[in-house]
């Protein structure tokens, strides 16, 4: 080994133990934290061996303790916040469609500030084939299109039952507050 070299090696030990490495590992429990949020035990396992194997926990724990508990350790801010704040209810949640050609990603975002929101993209041939959003905003369900042009609103009414209006209002459909749960009971969860 070159002197060179040697130098380098003792030099970045050097600076990874005298840089107070043991710290909160903030990236490393995050990325613990988001894998223990999947559903079902089996895909959650498949998860994490799949992180394990690629290597994504190797690599944020080396991260968190090369990088992110040494600068914590330096100025006193990790720039990677503890697992603590990171809600599972400000998530977004991401799930893919595919049937031969035809592809839709499905990206729901929890309620937060604002409203619920799911944003629905279809692909056809790989290509972007059109996209409708629904959100929930000002206490109903409002879809639009790729454009944010508001297509359709439904909206609860305090005896049950459910109103949908078109882009200008014009009511297209009611169902009563027995036909909305029943609705609710036959939907696949």
């Amino acid at each position: 080994m070159h002197r060179r070299s040697r130098l380098a090696v003792v030099a970045m030990a050097t600076a990874l133990f005298a840089s107070g490495c043991y710290g909160p590992f903030n990236l490393t429990r995050r990325l613990y934290q988001w894998n223990g949020q999947i559903n079902g035990k089996w895909e959650k396992e498949f998860v994490f061996l799949v992180l394990a194997y690629v290597p994504v926990y190797g690599l944020a724990v080396l991260g968190d303790a090369v990088v992110f508990n040494s600068m914590e350790f330096w100025t006193g801010n990790n720039p990677v916040d503890p697992p603590g704040k990171m809600h599972r209810s400000a998530l977004p949640q991401t799930k893919r469609i595919a049937r031969g050609d035809a592809e839709a990603i499905l990206s729901y975002t929890p309620a937060t500030q604002g409203g619920a929101s799911v944003v629905i993209q279809q692909f056809q041939h790989g290509q972007p084939a059109g996209s409708l959003t629904v959100q929930q905003r000002d206490g109903m369900t409002v879809g639009l299109d790729a454009d944010g042009k508001v297509l359709l609103t439904a909206k609860t009414l305090s005896d049950g039952r459910v109103l949908i209006r078109d882009a200008h209002g014009k009511q297209v459909a009611a169902y009563s507050a027995e036909e909305a749960e029943q609705f609710l009971k036959s939907a696949p969860n």
